[in-house]
């Protein structure tokens, strides 16, 4: 099943939203399943890019460098860990987020509530994860 995915990329100047379609071995069923899917996912496309290596020197057109330059950040996309994502790890990690409200999470705009909600999900269905900021202060 083929599921749309938001993702905010490092353009400044763009709307910063990109749509990637990730394949899932099956329709998840609830949220909870959406959201292990999701990072079983993203985890194992992760380990492969940084398995993989950056061998090849990446050269950025001017636009490129302005674009960067505009986000704060110019960066060549190496990672320089040495060690792999723990699957597990990354699914309970989510998990607790979620619960304890530092992600939210949205399929065809309509925001998931509950880890055990049934969800209906269709073929391209958009999926969006948003992780909110806590605003940091005081009351007096």
């Amino acid at each position: 099943m083929k599921i749309k995915v938001n993702k905010k990329s490092v353009s400044g100047k763009k709307s910063g939203i990109r749509q990637v379609v990730y394949e899932y071995p099956k329709c998840p069923a609830t949220v909870k399943e959406l959201l292990e899917e999701t990072v079983k996912l993203c985890v194992a496309d992760y380990n492969s890019r940084r398995e993989a290596g950056t061998d090849i020197l990446q050269v950025f057109s001017g636009a490129e460098l302005e674009d960067r330059a505009a986000a704060g950040k110019i960066a060549f996309g190496v990672n320089y860990g040495t060690e792999s994502v723990q699957e597990k790890e990354a699914v309970e990690n989510a998990l607790q987020c979620f619960e304890d409200g530092i992600v939210a999470a949205f399929v065809d705009g309509v925001r998931l509530e509950k880890p055990e909600d049934p969800l209906t999900i269709k073929e391209n269905s958009e999926v969006t994860f948003v992780r909110l900021t806590m605003l940091a202060g005081r009351m007096w």
